[in-house]
């Protein structure tokens, strides 16, 4: 069997196994929470499977960009090993008995950012992310504080007023090239 495949399903496993041993543990000690019973059981008395529910996944993705996003997947309970496949890769965060959260460090900027992402320099010379162009002061992401003396010292004009007007970032390529560039100008923490 797949070594993968073995790691996801020790997983589901694991998480069962917590699941039901403290079902157990409760009701063996006598003092079995209503709370816990209601979590169990959905809601309805029953258990989740007779009960119909789904399991849900919750799939929180964090881009270098600095933003972040959900989507929420439900999951029939029949099918959570397989569910648990399509997700290789993915970091177990969190789970209960209704839902797991699972994260994954994306290593490029975000649809969002590809899609309307400008570099410029906030009010104060911080080099900034903005969503749109700087004028809309929809800040994504900041970095540091820019000699802007330095920088319109050894830059073309033509440079510096692109970026006090915006410059465009469709991919990581051009993220990172415009960090590399305007690296050079950053202010010493003092």
């Amino acid at each position: 069997m797949n070594k993968k495949w073995m790691v996801v399903a020790s997983w589901v496993l694991a998480l069962l196994t917590g699941l039901i041993a403290g079902v157990v543990f409760t009701q063996n000690s006598g003092k079995e929470s209503a709370a816990l019973k209601q979590l169990l059981a959905g809601g309805s008395g029953q258990p989740l499977e007779a009960a119909g529910k789904s399991y849900e996944f919750v799939l929180a993705r964090s881009y270098l960009c600095g933003v972040r996003d959900e989507e929420h997947k439900p999951v029939a309970l029949n099918h959570l090993a397989d569910a648990m496949a399509d997700y290789k890769g993915w970091e177990i965060v969190a789970a209960d008995a209704t839902k797991m959260i699972l994260m994954k460090r994306e290593n490029d900027i975000s649809p969002e950012c590809k899609e309307n992402g400008h570099f410029g320099l906030s009010a104060d010379g911080t080099l900034t992310l903005f969503h749109g162009l700087p004028a809309d002061h929809e800040v994504v992401q900041t970095f540091y504080r820019i000699d802007t003396a330095k920088m319109e010292a050894s830059l073309p004009k033509e440079e510096v007023e692109n970026l006090k007007r915006g410059i465009r970032v469709r991919d990581l390529a051009e993220y990172n090239s415009v960090l590399s560039t305007y690296g050079e100008f950053q202010l010493n923490a003092e």
